[in-house]
């Protein structure tokens, strides 16, 4: 039900026009008399729109609108009134009235129409402020990706310049959003002309001589180029990936490129190889530890060509928790490591999230980025700040059965469309290998310290570049997974509203089945089954769980594990329908019976 405030001279008219708009149920009408009285019940309850006459005396409708706009800009405001000049038509659309309606005529329709107008200014106001939460959520994912990454639309122009492509070239945002004649390629590069990004939206002939190795594979291109003007004048060499952009369509809307400087890992190739020149001389051990470290070069380059074709970056093991520490996020990468799912941790609080982690309930660097405690702090020794981010290197002992594993912890807030902290994210990665890989290279420099400085030098250098090279390994082993399970969003008519590339292989063959109820798509019924675990969750507001056989052919039709959840509306605190959560667990039930088993209120998975 809406909450509307409406402000008249006119009480015959005011009690009228109650009795009409809550006639249909729908609306709930506060009335007053005068502007004054209207500005203070505006501060003091929330609205979801505000009616107005426009001859008042003390204040017409226009000055009350302007105030109403100064103060609360996305409130809703009709001026319904009898005055139809055209000029007070245009200052009040102007100054940003929703709409503007005519009094006089027949009551019954007139306040029908206002009632209508009402429902629709809300509804706008509610689907702008979806929307603009939804761009301020990709603009933080966006954010927080480790790579140099923008993104341009049809036009060409940018769309998107994240905090790591800022501090490559030291241009902000502001400064190139909207921008386009290949701006960014000055930005990026020093010379106007088209990128990688660019050759992903329309070919171009000359790609091969700006990118000596370009790959293909499907719509997305990957590449690497030496460029001469990064690093001070010093060059640097990147590794680049572009690919489209889709619509809710399918169709192309733009295109998104991210950007990794291997420098380091190139160079430290080429002194590999002149390094173990000089080492072929010198005693046998020294040899065998070349002959090592270039089977492991090569190994690497091999693991490298194998993942080059990767169609996406995935995350390091990340969670996030919202303003009261309850978990809000837990991905796959944070389940593989360490062994709790998912549905265990999501909407737990009193730091649980720290107990796979650290073995104790107790604050991690999450916290201190959302609270500030300089306590939490304290509690990571080599803690380093970079604006709103934290980052920290923690030993924790009692990883890996007691041998203990050193880890990259990652943390930032995350931010509303209004840009209040909503809470934060924090991601880890396990960089032992690395620590375990420079204590054996200390070893083996102490070794070589009989011989000439110029040959421990190299051999340092060396160890160092294939240090980062199998860092670089594990990072993208780490970030190559991706969710196996089908999840289905239904509306409370059991509608299908959303589904995810695993519930499509599981459920249909490319047919849009947006829209359709859930029975008549999977089931191909006209009725919901009578045990239906959505139905079910509907009903009682509890989670419900059914193993269900499937209806397709070859893998659809064997067993599948339906999990159902109820989808609450956070602002309007009423549930709106039911996430159904799939996995095809065929081979484990061959042996075992049918069950079906409803959730009990208060249980978590």
């Amino acid at each position: 039900m809406l909450s509307v405030l409406y402000v008249d001279d006119e009480p015959g008219l005011l009690e009228i026009g109650k009795i009409f708009l809550e006639r249909g149920g729908n609306l709930k009408v506060d009335i007053v008399s005068s502007p004054l009285q209207a500005l203070s019940l505006i501060a003091e309850f929330t609205y979801d729109c505000v009616i107005s006459d426009y001859q008042m005396p003390g204040m017409d409708g226009l000055e009350l609108l302007k105030k109403v706009r100064e103060t609360w800009r996305p409130l809703p405001f009709i001026l319904f009134t009898g005055k139809g000049r055209e000029e007070v038509v245009i200052e009040a659309l102007n100054n940003g009235a929703d709409f503007y309606l005519q009094k006089g005529g027949e009551p019954r329709s007139q306040f029908a129409e206002l009632e209508h107008k009402v429902r629709l200014a809300a509804e706008r106001r509610q689907v702008s402020a979806e929307l603009r939460n939804s761009e301020r959520m990709l603009t933080d994912l966006i954010d927080f990706l480790p790579d140099p990454t923008f993104a341009i639309d049809l036009d060409g122009k940018v769309i998107a310049w994240n905090r790591a492509v800022e501090e490559m070239t030291g241009i902000n945002k502001k400064e190139v959003l909207g921008c386009g004649d290949l701006i960014y390629s000055v930005h990026l590069f020093g010379e106007k002309g088209p990128l990688l990004i660019d050759h992903v939206l329309r070919e171009f002939p000359d790609a091969a001589k700006l990118y000596p190795y370009i790959a293909h594979e499907g719509d997305k291109f990957i590449a690497e180029r030496f460029v001469p003007n990064l690093n001070g004048g010093a060059g640097a060499y990147l590794w680049l990936v572009a690919s489209p952009i889709y619509n809710s369509e399918g169709d192309v809307i733009g295109a998104i490129e991210s950007i990794r400087d291997i420098t380091s890992r190139k160079r430290a190739e080429e002194e590999l190889r002149a390094a173990f020149e000089q080492l072929a001389a010198t005693e046998e051990e020294l040899r065998q530890q070349y002959q090592d470290l270039a089977q492991s070069e090569k190994q690497i380059r091999d693991s490298e060509r194998r993942l080059n074709d990767i169609i996406s970056f995935l995350p390091d093991a990340t969670f996030a928790i919202d303003q009261d520490g309850i978990v809000i996020a837990w991905n796959h990468a944070m389940e593989e490591m360490t062994g709790v799912s998912r549905a265990e941790m999501l909407g737990t609080g009193d730091f649980s999230y720290a107990v796979p982690i650290w073995g104790i309930r107790r604050p991690m660097l999450i916290d201190a980025v959302l609270r500030g405690d300089p306590s939490v702090e304290a509690q990571y020794k080599s803690l380093t700040k970079k604006g709103n981010k934290f980052f920290s290197e923690v030993e924790l002992p009692h990883f890996y059965g007691g041998k203990g594993g050193y880890f990259w912890f990652t943390a930032t807030p995350l931010y509303n469309s209004e840009g209040e902290v909503i809470g934060a994210i924090e991601s880890i990665r396990d960089v032992t290998e690395h620590k375990r890989e420079q204590d054996e290279l200390r070893a083996a420099y102490e070794q070589i310290a009989a011989t000439e400085e110029e040959l421990r030098q190299q051999y340092k250098d060396l160890a160092w570049g294939e240090a980062r090279i199998r860092e670089d390994e594990r990072f993208i082993n780490d970030v190559f997974s991706s969710i196996q399970d089908g999840i289905t969003v239904l509306d409370t008519d059991l509608c299908i509203l959303k589904t995810n590339q695993a519930m499509d292989g599981l459920s249909h063959d490319n047919v849009s089945i947006l829209g359709k109820r859930c029975y008549e798509v999977y089931h191909k019924a006209a009725t919901p089954c009578a045990d239906c675990p959505a139905l079910h969750t509907l009903r009682t507001g509890h989670p419900s769980h059914k193993i269900i056989k499937g209806r397709g052919e070859g893998e659809k039709s064997g067993q599948l594990d339906v999990y159902t959840y109820p989808l609450y509306d956070s602002v309007a605190g009423k549930m709106t329908g039911v996430i159904e959560y799939v996995r095809g667990i065929t081979e484990r039930t061959r042996s075992e019976p049918d069950i079906s088993v409803e959730e009990k209120p208060g249980s978590s998975r």
